[in-house]
């Protein structure tokens, strides 16, 4: 990683706690809330790769993860599964990206591409809760029952998610942002007419 790629990882994780900060406590509810920390994962994975976006998770899902282990939660050590699932959404973002390139152009692509993404950490999040928290906790047990409620109200964030993707993706102002950290192509403007 070269020094603008840690500047934007660092900028983007930090993007993600605060979006923790701003969503997570006041929507609160049964050990449910929502949580748009992933959004920068999703930048970062989705415009600098697998690599910059799991390491964004990781950075990005620190407060979630105390939050869900210690503050808020009852998860406790294993609220740290939440930076991970990051991670492997962030991961799989970027080699999605990779495989199907969305250009400005094709921006809409970025709707399908966020939802499959999040297809491996919804598998993390049950064997977290099915698995982990049994074997672990086994004083918290109840908490496997509300992993439908999680994953209801994940799927509702990442189809929020995957349409400001898709915006940002065919904003040309946005990617010229992005194109100062990373090697994206910037947007050129056409003449129309004469």
């Amino acid at each position: 990683m070269n020094s603008k790629q840690i500047a934007l990882v660092a900028m983007m994780g930090a993007l993600g706690n605060l979006l923790a900060a701003l969503t997570i406590a006041p929507t609160l509810f049964q050990q449910v809330a929502l949580d748009f920390s992933t959004l920068p994962v999703l930048i970062a994975g989705g415009f600098g790769g697998p690599v910059l976006g799991a390491i964004t998770g990781i950075i990005a899902g620190i407060l979630p993860s105390a939050f869900f282990g210690f503050v808020g939660g009852q998860l406790g050590v294993l609220g740290f599964t939440t930076s991970l699932g990051k991670a492997i959404q962030g991961f799989t973002i970027g080699m999605l990206v990779r495989w199907f390139k969305p250009s400005r152009e094709r921006s809409l692509l970025y709707v399908p591409i966020v939802l499959v993404s999040f297809i491996p950490e919804m598998f993390w999040i049950i064997l977290v809760f099915t698995v982990f928290v049994p074997f672990f906790l086994p004083a918290q047990g109840f908490l496997a029952t509300i992993v439908g409620g999680i994953l209801v109200k994940a799927w509702f964030e990442m189809a929020v998610m995957s349409v400001f993707m898709s915006a940002l993706a065919g904003h040309g102002g946005f990617r010229s942002f992005m194109a100062g950290y990373l090697r994206i192509p910037r947007t050129t403007s056409k003449k129309h007419g004469s």
